[in-house]
């Protein structure tokens, strides 16, 4: 899962979310919210806060539901 979250920051930006194995989400708006390390990734969301997440955790990465 690292490697594929690299290749979204690399490859023109487009905002994605990561589904996490306990059920959470969350937005990737933007590569200045996300820092990855192959046995880390730290995501602020959109009030700030920092949230530390082991990589074996991501279970998917998908492209955010359009707006309606």
């Amino acid at each position: 899962m690292v490697e594929q979250i690299r290749q979204r920051l690399h490859s023109g930006f487009q905002p994605f979310v990561l589904h996490l194995s306990d059920g959470r989400k969350f937005t990737v708006p933007h590569e200045d919210f996300i820092a990855v390390h192959p046995k880390v990734v730290v995501l602020i969301d959109q009030e700030g806060i920092a949230h530390t997440i082991n990589p074996l955790h991501i279970v998917t990465i998908e492209d955010p539901a359009p707006q309606a």
